[in-house]
């Protein structure tokens, strides 16, 4: 029996895995898809490490070739938001971690920035800092604003939510009268590129994420064939309840996701499928 779907957008943390601990079952379920014939590639809004460093610490937890093949198919928003800075030849003030750097043009004396990029950086959002980007986006009418991505909270590595980059990004709207412009999900540009580097139309792709906004809203308003909200990292039981988006299926996690698309596998081992319904999610593999 084919797949449903041919093509595939898969977020990694809190999808695949949270942290260090892997999705239960979450290399089987990619090694299915695979098996299947259907091609795939992994859409994240990662905005504290680079993609190289990213994809070396997927692997050293298990998702070898099989399930990720090579670093290319990694869909970062800080790749994102380089080639935005690129294309519109921009110095940014860039409110990010150390890590994620070198996914960004090298770094510009400070005279020179007519832009600032935010991305969730507890060391750089501070007053400081902060008051310096608004400085620069006041200097100028022309400077530019780019959020890597606006998520409001996020659940960190003590259980409890903390602030993501969102509210700081809304904090320099407000300030400056200026509009960010977001590069990461759920930005339509950023599945442009994602349903482009597939070689497939968005009508032919499915997304399978764990925000309901970020993954699933945007999915859903850029109009991908469908899009499955997991109960595993970030999702939380009002998820269920949005009025404004609504999925395409909910399901428990990556593997029933996969049996969505793929089918039922004979003599799957059910205790394979146990599935751990509460992960910490934490943003520097969001």
């Amino acid at each position: 029996m084919p797949p449903l779907h041919k093509f595939c957008l898969i977020d990694l943390s809190g999808t695949l895995h949270v942290g260090d601990k892997v999705v239960p079952s979450a290399t089987t379920a990619l090694k299915r898809l695979r098996k299947a014939g259907v091609q795939l590639r992994f859409l994240t809004n990662t905005s504290k490490t680079s993609r190289s460093r990213l994809f070396k610490q997927l692997r050293s937890i298990g998702f070898d070739e099989e399930c990720i093949k090579s670093e290319e198919e990694i869909i970062t928003s800080g790749i994102a938001a380089k080639q935005l800075l690129e294309d519109r030849g921009l110095k940014a003030l860039a409110l990010v971690e150390s890590a994620l750097l070198e996914d960004l043009p090298p770094a510009q004396p400070s005279e020179a920035f007519n832009s600032v990029v935010v991305g969730l950086a507890p060391s750089s959002l501070n007053y400081e800092k902060m008051n310096e980007a608004f400085r620069i986006l006041m200097s100028d009418a022309s400077s530019e604003l780019i959020a890597i991505h606006r998520a409001k909270y996020y659940k960190d590595t003590d259980d409890e939510l903390s602030l993501g980059p969102g509210p700081f990004v809304t904090a320099l709207e407000m300030a400056t009268g200026k509009t960010a412009v977001t590069v990461g999900k759920p930005s339509p540009a950023f599945f442009e590129a994602a349903v482009e580097a597939l070689g497939c139309s968005k009508d032919e792709c499915v997304m399978i994420g764990d925000d309901i906004v970020g993954d699933i809203g945007g999915a859903l308003d850029y109009g991908l064939a469908a899009a499955i909200l997991v109960r595993t990292g970030k999702f939380l039981k009002k998820d269920e309840d949005n009025k404004e988006i609504k999925p395409t299926e909910i399901v428990d996690s990556i593997v029933e996701a996969v049996t969505w698309i793929v089918g039922e596998e004979e003599d799957e081992d059910e205790d394979e499928n146990a599935i751990a319904k509460e992960f910490v999610e934490e943003e520097d593999f969001a």
